[in-house]
């Protein structure tokens, strides 16, 4: 399709100029004559013009024949020039085409690779974070879990001291108890012998019991009160030991969930290797597809060359028929030349 500003009468008229000075109205002339347009829109209104002017060049005087022979031949290199640049257009855009679709896919598919690779990237440096924070998580169950050992070492060392703590007393409660029945044992013995001093000893006596009455209720609370020390450190203890279990089944839990995150990155890694090696292929396509693109400018210059020398050649036998021309009116002089001497010889034999 013709541009805006190219038209017929554009063509007409620049053919006309490119004709007055005395050269072959060629596409490129035309072109050159214009300033503007393109070969495969000046060609056929060029053709056009030619047939409405019927190649109207100076062959007076030549046979009709060799002037329909010569014109046979221009409209028959003409058209084979033509249709092998027409085909060679085609082939060309055709190519052109494919391979700009091909460029196209490889772009998308480039460009779908390069998300695929950043979501990979983003999901690795999220697992990343996540694995950093598990493994902080994990850092901080381990301390406190030798927290809890630590108070569970000083809790069992600490009832340990109760329970060392409550042998003595109770072996001090059984030395009292042995004393006191020592002491009423003797008083029995004596009591004949220090009755004047009974009620004095007695009275010493009871209060030495109550004394001891009150050590021994003293030492049985203290003795209570280390039990239940004891029982509540136990249980403390238990309770310890059971929060131990949990933070240890959620420790291997975590480590399991790290191992799977870690098989996750490393099976994601692995299809971002892969994809970046389909990437790599792509951008091989791309180059040998280039390539073969410049195998096809390279033949469409050997064929604009070839059309190019079709139109020397034209041109050249333009040229000879001129020359054969002039041949042809210079045979047709001699010619009368001969018949007037013929005639002048049939009336010298007439007469």
């Amino acid at each position: 399709m013709a541009r805006a500003g190219v038209t017929y009468h554009d063509i007409a008229k620049a053919a006309e100029a490119v004709k007055t000075q005395g050269q072959e109205p060629t596409v490129d002339r035309v072109r050159e004559h214009l300033g503007t347009g393109s070969k495969s829109t000046i060609a056929p209104l060029l053709k056009r013009w030619r047939s409405d002017n019927g190649e109207a060049a100076a062959v007076s005087g030549l046979p009709n024949d060799l002037v329909e022979v010569v014109k046979s031949l221009h409209e028959r290199v003409q058209q084979m020039a033509d249709h092998r640049i027409e085909q060679a257009r085609r082939e060309f855009e055709a190519l052109n085409e494919e391979l700009r679709n091909e460029l196209t896919q490889a772009n998308n598919a480039i460009a779908q690779l390069t998300a695929r690779q950043q979501d990979l990237e983003n999901q690795a440096e999220r697992l990343s974070k996540e694995k950093s924070e598990q493994s902080q998580s994990l850092e901080d169950v381990r301390v406190s879990l030798a927290n809890a050992e630590s108070q569970r070492d000083e809790a069992l060392t600490r009832a340990n001291d109760l329970k060392e703590s409550v042998s003595e007393l109770k072996q001090e409660n059984r030395d009292i108890r042995d004393h006191f029945e020592h002491y009423q044992q003797r008083t029995a013995e004596d009591r004949q012998q220090e009755r004047e001093q009974f009620h004095l000893v007695s009275r010493g006596l009871k209060d030495q019991i109550q004394d001891l009455q009150l050590r021994l209720s003293q030492a049985d609370s203290k003795a209570s009160e280390l039990v239940d020390a004891n029982e509540w450190l136990q249980r403390h203890t238990h309770e310890l030991e059971q929060a131990n279990a949990i933070q240890k089944g959620t420790l291997d839990r975590q480590v399991a969930d790290i191992q799977k995150l870690e098989h996750q990155l490393n099976d994601a890694s692995a299809k971002s290797r892969e994809q970046q090696h389909k990437s790599e292929q792509l951008v091989d396509n791309i180059a040998a597809l280039t390539s073969q693109k410049a195998d096809v400018d390279k033949q469409v210059a050997v064929l604009s060359q070839a059309f190019e020398t079709t139109k020397a050649d034209l041109i050249a036998s333009q040229n000879r028929v001129e020359v054969l021309s002039d041949e042809y009116k210079l045979i047709l002089q001699e010619k009368a030349v001969i018949q007037g001497q013929f005639k002048q010889l049939q009336e010298s034999l007439s007469r």
